[in-house]
């Protein structure tokens, strides 16, 4: 036996086997180790793949181990490679994609594909576009069949899944790789480039003499960087990585070193026209529409035919009626988010999922017929029925459970759009509480059963979005309910995951009104437990750690001030202290200069009695004091000489008015002044 098991991010392999009845059967492989001997004696050998690399399993085969084709039909999971041989109605588009791909050789631009939810946009690229590469190549470029393609689904950190990614298919060491691009993202052409050349160069058939093969980078729902990553910076750099290597010529052959496609939804489309480098894309989009009537016909029957299978007229022409893209439910407002999923192209998995289930009900193995349909509860009632079913086998414990498992899996963004978001199993774990924990396999298992659930080794996603418009007990309870929690819980997981990526740098943690929500919403989590997913480990300590620092900032704060305080009130009192110091310095030299005029005003009483007054009202006026009033006093009681000016000639006579008040002189000159 050998082992042939998938490198890792690898698209789960091919498997080959015989039937005892000689048909030759595909099937597809997650991760198996050896050789296995199925039901009936078939024999199942693995394969490795030809080269496309993906970010996680893919759904399970259509065709079991046992040489029987499962189901034709996807039901809510988008078709894979693998199933090319059972997707059908997107013929022209997958062409139209091949070449505007082939354009991108000579006119390297990015490559947007857009639709509406449930289009099958991610069908499209996987078992339409992909197959038709690896069958024929590009036009003028055959050796494009042996490029390795890297498909790729935004995450929280899209620069480390990224980088991850693209130094697995180079051989190189992720860490450098992360490195590299966070000091420049362009620094993605040249790594994208060596990606290239290291998996052609091992291709047993690789044409030595064709131009540098190129690496085919495919983001599917590349609305989840929106949605899923909340930092800003990783948003913008990642969209550079992507543009240049896209754009920007690498190594001696001066092309650029990606092809790179975006498969995003139309209603993000404005969104991503905010960002420069997008807008030609989204100007230039492949826009995926609703199938015309030829291709509804075909994606219906042909499948079927696959299978060994007819789908009766008459089943045909009920399901044509009911997706058509011309006919629209009056008694339903289209306008309403929480409504039922739109008409035409968003219908598309909820008709794969009728098909899926009404053909494992099927009475006749030859014939689906529209009562098998019927007994499925028609197109809109299919996901929901499947999904209740579910519910209602499970026991009142697991119930809840199943409640805790879809809110946790469910996120809300800021404009409060509900959109499935993937999460771990241990984060399922923890957030379905430790009663409830050993009930989450069973409640796993039976919606998986149903094909509602995505399970991998260690993750689970929501099979299709579809599922949240299409289940009232899911739109119109369990979210109605929490819905505004969710938006909380969505910011809160967001801001969670980039604390924890950023080795908990206390810089990521929350603040102010963000805490006090969070701690609020936290608060009502724990009050009410059934109707809540609690917290995860890493949520709960990332809420305490942004307590505690903001409890140590507050003290730290509250500390400054009265620091501040402390040091405003000691300034004042050292302020009063120099005023009253000046003032006393003041006062004592007046006092000084006062008795110095005082003394000087004894001194000259006799002799210059009109002076001697004069220092003393100074010193009087300098400093009042009873020293000073008493000197004033003395010198003016002091008989005194003053002269008379203003005469220019001698003065003859003098005489005083009758009151004493005033004084005459006359002079020689004939002048009389008063005085």
């Amino acid at each position: 036996m050998t082992d042939n098991s998938p490198r890792p991010g690898e698209a789960p392999r091919q498997v080959g086997g015989t039937a005892a009845a000689g048909a030759r059967v595909v099937v597809e492989a997650g991760r198996i180790d050896r050789s296995q001997i199925g039901d009936h004696n078939v024999q199942i050998s693995y394969q490795i793949g030809v080269g496309t690399f993906a970010d996680r399993p893919g759904a399970p085969p259509l065709i079991s181990v046992s040489g029987d084709i499962d189901s034709p039909y996807r039901g809510l999971r988008a078709f894979e490679e693998v199933d090319a041989p059972f997707f059908f109605g997107r013929d022209q588009d997958s062409e139209q994609v091949l070449r505007l791909l082939a354009g991108r050789l000579e006119s390297p631009r990015l490559l947007m594909v857009s639709g509406a939810s449930g289009a099958g946009k991610s069908s499209l690229i996987r078992a339409g576009v992909l197959p038709l590469l690896r069958a024929q190549g590009l036009t003028g470029l055959r050796s494009a069949r042996t490029w390795p393609c890297q498909l790729l689904t935004p995450s929280p950190a899209p620069m480390e899944e990224l980088a991850l990614r693209v130094a697995t298919l180079a051989g190189t060491d992720a860490a450098t790789c992360r490195r590299s691009l966070a000091e420049d993202p362009a620094a993605l052409s040249m790594m994208a480039r060596q990606a290239a050349l290291a998996h052609t160069a091992a291709a047993p058939d690789h044409d030595r003499t064709a131009p540098p093969p190129r690496l085919l980078l495919v983001v599917d729902q590349f609305e989840q960087l929106f949605t899923r990553c909340r930092d800003e910076a990783q948003r913008q750099a990642f969209i550079a990585a992507l543009h240049a290597a896209a754009t920007r010529p690498a190594g001696a052959a001066g092309t650029a070193a990606a092809l790179v496609v975006l498969v995003i939804r139309s209603d993000f489309e404005a969104r991503a026209t905010d960002y420069p480098q997008l807008i030609d894309a989204v100007r230039e989009r492949h826009l995926l529409t609703p199938m015309s009537e030829l291709e509804l016909r075909t994606a219906i029957t042909e499948p079927a035919r696959r299978a060994h299978a007819e789908v009766h007229t008459a089943l045909v022409d009920t399901l044509m009626e009911k997706i058509s893209p011309h006919t629209l439910d009056t008694a339903q407002d289209p306008t309403d988010a929480r409504a039922p999923a739109a008409r035409g192209a968003g219908l598309l998995p909820l008709l794969s999922h009728a098909l899926d289930n009404a053909w494992r009900r099927r009475a006749d193995d030859t014939l689906l017929t529209l009562n098998d349909y019927t007994l499925t509860g028609g197109l809109e009632s299919a996901v929901a029925d499947s999904a209740q079913h579910a519910y209602d086998l499970l026991t009142p414990t697991q119930q809840t459970t199943a409640r805790h498992v879809f809110l946790h899996l469910t996120a809300t963004d800021e404009n409060g759009n509900d959109t499935a978001a993937p999460t771990t199993r241990n984060d399922l774990l923890t957030a379905t509480g430790p009663a409830r924990a050993e009930h989450v396999p069973a409640v796993l298992e039976a919606f998986a059963g149903q094909r509602l659930l995505t399970l991998a080794p260690d993750s689970v996603e929501i099979s299709h979005e579809a599922l949240l418009n299409a289940w009232p007990l899911l739109r119109d309870t369990w979210l109605a309910d929490t819905h505004t929690d969710r938006i909380l819980r969505t910011r809160l997981r967001a801001a969670t995951g980039q604390w924890q990526r950023n080795n908990r740098d206390p810089a990521y943690l929350y603040r102010g009104s963000l805490l006090q929500a969070a701690g609020e919403t936290a608060a009502r989590i724990a009050d009410d437990p059934h109707h809540h997913p609690a917290l995860t480990h890493t949520e709960a300590a990332f809420l305490h750690a942004s307590t505690r620092a903001s409890t140590r900032a507050t003290r730290l704060r509250q500390s400054f001030i009265a620091a501040l305080m402390a040091l405003v009130v000691g300034l004042a009192a050292v302020t009063v202290f120099a005023l009253r110091a000046r003032e006393e310095a003041s006062r004592q030299r007046d006092v000084a200069v006062a008795r110095q005029l005082m003394a000087q005003s004894g001194e000259l009483r006799d002799s210059q009695p009109d002076l001697s007054k004069l220092k003393a009202l100074a010193a009087w006026r300098i400093h009042h004091s009873d020293e000073t009033r008493h000197a004033l006093l003395e010198a003016a009681a002091s008989p005194g000489i003053g002269p008379l000016t203003g005469h220019k000639g001698k003065v003859s006579s003098v005489a005083f008015s009758s009151d004493g008040t005033t004084l005459a002189s006359g002079s020689y000159d004939g002048a009389v002044r008063l005085f």
